[in-house]
């Protein structure tokens, strides 16, 4: 059952394309909200694009010491919140997966967290989409969801004579989801345009502010810096003596 829960997981992971993230260790239980996400399956979807948020263009972003402000997965141990968050999100894209998961949770939870481990950490750019921009996160989810049916009709197609009429159904079908996957992307990646447009109207207009008060920022500089200068005489070397 284990081999079985991993491989579905590293076949919806696999699509993801996301950049791995490192982890610090930290204590790891079984929450109760881990348990109760699982009571009402809803509906989801997957993100990717997080890697580069606008965010970061900004140039009084600091980021954050090496190794510090990632994500909660990696080697060591994982924090109940994370496994949360992981359960929550694979939920979404696949809820019989995540109540596998969960019951795992419950029974075996070194297992869980090896899982968690070797692929939850693709997971960490579709947390962040989540609760950065949830249109756009649904979007992906619904593409990423496409994509997984993509694959097991491509692969049943696998061995079979292509002219028979069953097996035609079968193209047709699999024509139908790669169609539909297509057009999920071409709306994903407009929302993706129109965040990175909104992104750029802010920095427009913080550029556009700062040019027409030139002049009152030079000014403001220049008070702090003499402000400073003058707390404390500075003595001439040649007086010292």
């Amino acid at each position: 059952m284990k081999r079985t829960i991993v491989l579905g997981l590293l076949i919806i992971l696999s699509m993801f394309g996301m950049a791995m993230s490192n982890t610090q260790p930290q204590s790891m239980e079984c929450s109760s909200t881990c348990m109760l996400a699982f009571l009402q399956p809803k509906d989801g979807v997957y993100p990717q694009e997080e890697g580069r948020r606008p965010g970061r263009m900004r140039p009084d972003h600091k980021a954050p010491p090496r190794g510090e402000g990632r994500n909660q997965m990696g080697e060591g141990q994982i924090s109940p919140m994370m496994v949360d968050h992981c359960l929550e999100v694979i939920k979404e894209i696949d809820p019989d997966l995540a109540s596998q998961l969960s019951a795992m949770c419950e029974k075996d939870p070194e297992a869980l967290q090896k899982i968690i481990r070797k692929q939850g950490h693709r997971l960490g750019s579709l947390i962040r989409l989540k609760e950065s921009d949830p249109d756009l996160f649904k979007v992906k989810v619904t593409e990423l969801k496409t994509d997984a049916e993509i694959y097991y009709v491509a692969m049943s197609l696998k061995g079979l004579d292509q002219e028979a009429p069953s097996t035609q159904k079968v193209i047709a079908e699999l024509e139908g989801l790669v169609r539909a996957k297509t057009e999920i992307t071409i709306k994903a990646q407009t929302l993706y345009i129109k965040r990175l447009e909104r992104h750029l109207e802010g920095l427009q207009s913080k550029l556009a502010d700062t040019t027409a008060r030139l002049d009152e920022i030079v000014q403001s500089r220049m008070d702090q810096l003499l402000g400073v200068v003058g707390e404390e005489p500075v003595k001439d070397p040649s007086q010292s003596e």
